[in-house]
């Protein structure tokens, strides 16, 4: 379904990926199902599809294409218009920096769960992407070629801001190492350094302070003005749910913090609490059991745990409560749900 979830991905990138995978000779209309949304549906402006299906859809698309650069190869060749928006106001801003400063300020309106930050270190600027933690822990594999497909790209448009050939100096993958590093380093242009604490691009100063050849002040503007009101849209009505969910996620030591601890922790009272949740259609409960729900995924996708880990680990009395549950939310036990999946 195209809706908002807590972590969400647009829809027309996932257009664009069943297209490359059609190159790779992938049947795209396959991989389309599998969203359960039509291709007219995925690319309208508002399509959000869920970590669960986007997920699913990435690991798929592997698996026929049998590339393990999938995401790589798919960030190589995609249109650069695919950014849309993003890609807009890039070229519109006065310099390279800038261009990036509002990819990362806007980088919610494709994808909230790989937010990015740019950063300046004495000798060069760091582009840091720092992938959703719970995202990490429901498929790695998805956040590992996402992030391929994010490199790839972002060295493309970098190119194209500057309109050169040049490349970063580095980019560091907080992962191990594919069996083919030599194209991955073909496609960056630059050496990658792995098992890095995170994922990063590193750029040379100068070449990030140079200005952009189509920069146009006026119309950067108003493609800015009508960014944030998208970003107001999105997120309209879930600003303080979206507090709650990053300050549960932080909290939880595998048990799951209760309401007094969450309260205190964002300085407020139960009853304040309370309050501003239900002002925005949520209980505390409704955010611990979509949590629960969403680490459940990511839990039953390690074979090395057992369902009594699980249940555990979700802070459940016992296995049997967890089973009942799981069984209410997907009409199927968590060793049918894991051998399916």
């Amino acid at each position: 379904m195209c809706t908002f979830r807590s972590m969400y991905f647009n829809g027309r990138f996932v257009v664009n990926l069943a297209q490359f995978a059609e190159q790779l000779g992938v049947e795209s209309n396959q991989l389309i199902a599998l969203t359960q949304c039509s291709i007219s549906e995925l690319q309208a402006e508002e399509c959000r599809l869920d970590a669960e299906i986007y997920n699913r859809f990435i690991e798929e698309a592997v698996r026929l294409s049998e590339d393990e650069l999938f995401g790589l190869h798919a960030g190589e060749n995609m249109n650069l218009a695919a950014a849309g928006l993003i890609a807009q106001i890039a070229h519109s801003s006065s310099t390279v920096k800038q261009a990036l400063d509002y990819c990362c300020e806007f980088a919610n309106l494709g994808c909230n769960a790989l937010p990015t930050r740019l950063e300046e270190d004495q000798d060069y600027f760091k582009l840091v992407l720092e992938p959703n933690s719970l995202w990490q822990q429901q498929s790695a594999e998805s956040v590992l070629h996402t992030v391929y497909g994010y490199l790839a790209f972002s060295v493309r448009e970098f190119q194209s801001l500057t309109n050169s050939k040049k490349y970063p100096i580095e980019v560091w993958m907080k992962s191990q190492p594919p069996n083919n590093v030599e194209e991955l380093q073909r496609v960056l242009g630059c050496s990658v350094q792995f098992n890095k604490a995170e994922f990063a691009i590193l750029f040379r100063k100068e070449d990030i302070n140079q200005e952009v050849r189509t920069s146009d002040y006026a119309l950067l503007k108003v493609l800015v003005d009508h960014a944030y009101q998208k970003l107001a849209n999105l997120h309209k009505g879930k600003g303080f749910y979206e507090t709650v969910r990053r300050s549960v996620v932080n909290l939880v030591r595998p048990e799951f913090p209760t309401i007094e601890e969450i309260a205190a922790h964002l300085n407020m009272s139960v009853r304040t609490f309370q309050r501003k949740l239900k002002n925005e259609g949520y209980s505390y409960k409704d955010i611990v059991d979509e949590l629960r729900r969403e680490f459940a995924f990511g839990y039953l996708k390690k074979p090395e745990l057992t369902i009594s880990e699980i249940a555990y680990l979700l802070s459940y009395s016992d296995a049997s409560a967890f089973i009942r549950t799981f069984k209410r939310w997907t009409g199927k036990t968590p060793v049918q749900w894991r051998m399916e999946n």
